[in-house]
């Protein structure tokens, strides 16, 4: 079987009704264009039964995000993998140095980025705005991140657990939440395996652009219990920019690799230390802000549909102070493209497809957990190959200054169906025996360098006692599996679905997730000539890596 149709000049975007598509400049259009010609002239010329590699436009799996309508920021901010402390207080026995991967500093803010992506840190002129953290599961739930969940698969165990308190962990392993963090629980450890240390969802590829003062990164998103009878096969791309009076953009691409579709899409799920910003505030359509209040619990919680707020919240220290040091989180207001037809979440009880809220609420442990809870929900189901971009900001600053930049910011904020074509090629080079993405030593061959129908992501790990890399289709090649005891009483609806089940864990301290090193394709490709992948000699090509094709 061949796939069909995939040349086109640039990444293409879907704008459902109600939504405005991207902005393209005539620059990039004329670019474009002559992409166009330049890839009908290379057909008549190229070798075999299609396009060579060496036709293509070299690319990174990097290279995937929107383009950005507002300028990187004119004051030069900077970014180290080097780790210095934040100069944060944290709940004592923790150490962030754990979690650390990178920092930015800008003129007015100074960020932290964890190694699944998350913001665990964010300084400004208020202190430190992220909360100090539990020791069971730290800079995992209270940071700045992308979660996703399946409604269809989550709400009746939520339900359960409400009703039976008391079994309220045996039912763990079939929760369906993926975290952008990481998962709550004891990893390899440090100090001679006497302290707690989380699994931190892995960094395939991180990117720092000085020209665009941005950081870009692309993560393993991880089911947040280990084990779990669901696996998560989730990516999720993040791009964070700086551009300038205080404001932070974010940029989030997630991607589904594998057969459950998601539909519960919280980017952000976050929130802030509540002793060093009290007060919250939500915005309304009418072009003012009001203060509210609320409580978080596991159910109900205050709310606020998006085309009714202003696109905007924030937290500030005094309200009735427009010096008073606030922070903004911008969402905007735009819709999405409804729901897939025959889509499990259509048949959950009152759920309205396509929906989009801001919730908020007072973390329930109180002063202990120093938390007041912020999450941007989105109704809408990514599948199998399905990919969804979204975009939303932090604004630091006073409380004058937070509320104007962020109300000019309502517009850039989006939320879109995303789709790639296979007209760009990601190198993949051999050196020493060792393949990387780097540029060192021989080329390889290639891969294709976005999440294009048709292909599906391969993966570089290394065994840490061998040193042996294996590429890899299943990210979960080496992550062991138990049966797994069905909790459910036999009369719970749910009780069928996790009958005979295996228990997966997610992740496994033998290996290192390297690198993302493409998308293969499952089949020859009309007018691209791709080869059967062959590894390099010392490297292991897994089973379902077999069978896959690449670029030479």
């Amino acid at each position: 079987m061949k796939n069909k149709g995939f040349f086109s000049p640039y990444k293409s975007f879907d704008a459902p009704e109600g939504l405005a598509a991207p902005i393209r400049g005539k620059t990039q259009e004329k670019q474009a264009t002559l992409w166009g010609m330049v890839l009908m002239a290379s057909l008549a010329f190229s070798y075999g039964s299609g396009l060579a590699a060496s036709d293509l436009k070299s690319r990174s799996v990097l290279d995937v995000f929107p383009e950005s309508q507002n300028a990187p920021a004119p004051d030069e901010a900077t970014c180290s993998f080097d780790y210095q402390p934040s100069g944060s207080v944290w709940t004592p026995g923790l150490d962030e140095k754990l979690v650390f991967l990178a920092d930015i500093k800008s003129a007015k803010w100074q960020l932290g980025i964890g190694k699944g992506g998350q913001i665990y840190s964010l300084r400004g002129p208020y202190g430190e705005s992220i909360p100090p953290q539990r020791v069971a599961s730290p800079w995992n739930d209270e940071v700045w991140q992308l979660v996703a969940t399946s409604e269809a698969l989550a709400v009746p165990i939520q339900n359960y657990q409400v009703a039976n308190q008391a079994s309220w962990s045996s039912v763990y392993p079939l929760l369906y939440f993926v975290h952008q963090s990481g998962i709550y629980i004891e990893g390899d450890g440090y100090d001679g395996g006497t302290a707690s240390a989380p699994f931190y969802s892995p960094c395939l590829r991180k990117r720092w652009n000085p020209k665009t003062r941005t950081l870009e990164l692309v993560n393993w998103m991880q089911q947040a219990r280990s084990p779990c009878v669901w696996k998560s096969e989730l990516l999720v791309y993040t791009a964070y920019r700086d551009i300038g009076g205080g404001a932070l953009e974010i940029t989030q691409i997630l991607y589904n690799f594998g057969d459950l579709p998601v539909d519960y899409i919280s980017s952000p799920w976050g929130g802030v230390r509540k002793s060093s910003l009290p007060q919250t505030i939500v915005s309304k359509s009418d072009g003012s802000w009001e203060k509210v209040e609320g409580v978080w619990s596991w159910h109900e919680n205050k709310e606020r549909e998006l085309p009714e707020s202003g696109g905007w919240a924030a937290w500030v220290g005094d309200a009735k102070d427009d010096n008073s040091p606030a922070l903004a989180l911008v969402f905007g207001m735009r819709n999405v493209a409804s729901q897939k037809k025959n889509a499990p979440s259509l048949n959950i009880p009152h759920r309205v497809e396509g929906s989009r809220l801001f919730l908020w609420g007072t973390s329930g442990d109180g002063a202990a957990r120093d938390y007041e809870v912020a999450e941007q929900a989105t109704k809408v189901m990514v599948a199998r190959g399905d990919s969804l971009a979204i975009r939303w900001y932090l604004v630091s600053g006073n409380f004058s200054e937070v509320r104007a930049t962020a109300a000019k910011l309502v517009d850039s904020a989006l939320i879109e169906r995303i789709t790639f074509q296979a007209d760009a090629v990601q190198s993949v080079w051999v050196s020493d025996g060792k393949v990387n993405t780097s540029g060192e030593g021989a080329r390889w061959g290639g891969f294709a360098a976005y999440p294009a129908e048709g292909c599906v992501p391969v993966f570089l790990v290394r065994d840490k006692k061998t040193g042996v890399q294996t590429v890899t289709a299943d990210i979960y090649a080496f992550s062991p599996s138990t049966a797994f005891p069905n909790p459910l009483p036999e009369n719970h609806s749910a009780h069928a679905l996790y009958q005979n089940r295996v228990s997966h864990a997610q992740h496994t301290a033998d290996v290192v997730y390297e690198d993302l090193l493409g998308f293969a394709f499952k089949d020859e490709t009309d007018g691209l000539a791709t080869k059967p992948i062959e590894v390099p000699k010392g490297v292991r090509l897994h089973d379902s890596a077999k069978g896959l094709r690449m670029l030479p």
